[in-house]
C-alpha cells in the first residue's frame, strides 16, 4: 500500500491511499504536475476501504509525492544524540 500526497498551488493538501495494483499507474500520472489536463486515479476510500475514482486537475497541483508504506527501515538501530 502507498500514499499519494498532493500539494495544491493554492495552499491545499490532500492524502490518498493507493492500492498496490494501482501504484505504477499513479506514478506515471504524477509526472503531469503543473501541466494542463486532468487524470482519473483509482484511490482507496478511507471510510469504506473501497476503490474510488479521484479526478485531478494537474494545473492546480504544485507538487505530488507517492510514499510506499511497506518500506522497511534500513537502519534498525537508533542513531543520533540519544541513541
Amino acid at each position: 500500500m502507498a500514499y499519494l500526497l498532493l500539494y495544491g498551488s493554492g495552499g491545499w493538501t490532500s492524502r490518498w491511499q493507493i492500492a498496490p495494483q494501482n501504484e505504477d499507474a499513479v506514478r506515471a500520472e504524477i509526472l503531469r504536475v503543473g501541466g494542463s489536463g486532468s487524470s482519473e486515479l483509482t484511490v482507496v476510500d478511507p471510510a469504506s476501504d473501497a476503490p474510488a475514482r479521484l479526478v485531478v486537475s494537474w494545473a492546480a497541483v504544485a507538487a505530488a509525492v507517492l510514499i510506499d508504506s511497506d518500506v522497511t527501515p534500513q537502519h534498525l538501530e537508533g542513531s543520533g544524540q540519544y541513541a
